[in-house]
């Protein structure tokens, strides 16, 4: 999502040209300018989101399947505050309980799939193996589409705080490079750093955004319907749909699945306001101003990640 506010994005002739062109990822944001020229060069398929639901739940439901995720705050809240603002506080809180449960787990493995728009120009999605460990922060980053054969390593406090990265393709004969995370060709076709990779860096992004939209009260609504899916997993679907371009610059609307057991963000794409007035359907409009797209799946929670599975010399790698 052009998303969600929170901490800033923390040659060398040919060689570092050809393989600095690397995507770090995910984490801290730096939107690009939402009134800078938009260039999409192919068709934009959205993730499937499954099933549909029988119905949607405007704000907050407290009954039957939803009762879980419901508090009795939830319940006071409908009464003394707009359902909006209830279902936005809700989504808060279930991203809360997401990261206090990250913070209790070792490491997971997973699939990342994901696509912005970077310098205005909405790249090609990506499909991205990720290994994740909590402590020390280290992460480990294969690309299977996008930029097939890149790797990234980047291991909190090691390194002199720089990542270690290689391309694919004919690119893969130059020697891996280490580079500062947030230098110029490090960013140059990422909106996000490698050193807020993975979920805990998705979470962090989301809950400063929206406790700023609560302070702000620059949404138009909040609606969540808690009966859909995700990789197969039942989920909660919260949909923000912002006031106006001037109150709220860089979103127009974001969707976000949130899983019924881990609380973590499985799914979210996040939408631009559309710089011409053009009529359009809304799944034509969310095609025209898709922002950025995360999806995680195939996640595998306490896998037993060692210092191996973040060492350059690890056979399985093929760093230089």
């Amino acid at each position: 999502m052009r998303y969600v506010g929170g901490s800033a994005i923390r040659v060398i002739g040919g060689i570092a040209v050809g393989a600095c062109g690397l995507l770090p990822f995910l984490g801290s944001i730096s939107p690009a300018n939402p009134n800078s020229h938009r260039v999409v060069t192919h068709k934009v398929v959205l993730p499937p989101i499954e099933p549909e639901a029988a119905e949607s739940v405007a704000s907050i439901d407290i009954g039957g399947a939803c009762a879980e995720h419901a508090s009795s705050q939830d319940v006071q809240d409908v009464g003394t505050e707009t359902t909006a603002t209830a279902a936005l506080r809700q989504k808060i809180e279930l991203l809360d309980r997401g990261l206090g449960w990250l913070q209790q787990i070792h490491d997971y493995t997973g699939t990342l799939q994901k696509q912005e728009v970077v310098n205005g120009v909405l790249l090609d999605e990506q499909t991205i193996s990720i290994k994740c460990r909590h402590h020390p922060f280290s992460v480990y980053l294969a690309w299977h589409t996008g930029s097939p054969g890149r790797e990234v390593i980047y291991i909190q406090g090691q390194n002199n705080g720089k990542m270690i990265v290689h391309e694919g393709g004919w690119k893969s004969r130059i020697p891996a490079l280490t580079l500062a995370t947030d230098c110029m060709l490090a960013m140059r076709d990422a909106r996000y750093p490698v050193t807020t990779a993975g979920l805990v860096g998705l979470i962090e992004i989301m809950r400063g955004v929206h406790q700023d939209d609560l302070v702000r009260s620059n949404y138009a609504s909040c609606d969540i319907d808690h009966h859909r899916q995700f990789d197969g997993r039942p989920c909660s679907m919260f949909t923000t749909r912002y006031k106006s371009r001037v109150e709220s610059p860089t979103y127009r609307k974001s969707i976000t699945l949130i899983d019924h057991e881990w609380n973590v963000p499985l799914h979210s794409r996040h939408f631009e306001w559309l710089n011409s007035n053009e009529a359009m359907s809304e799944e034509q409009l969310d095609e025209a101003t898709l922002l950025e797209c995360y999806s995680f799946t195939e996640l595998n929670i306490g896998c037993g990640l060692t210092d191996h599975d973040f060492d350059r010399t690890n056979q399985e790698y093929q760093f230089r």
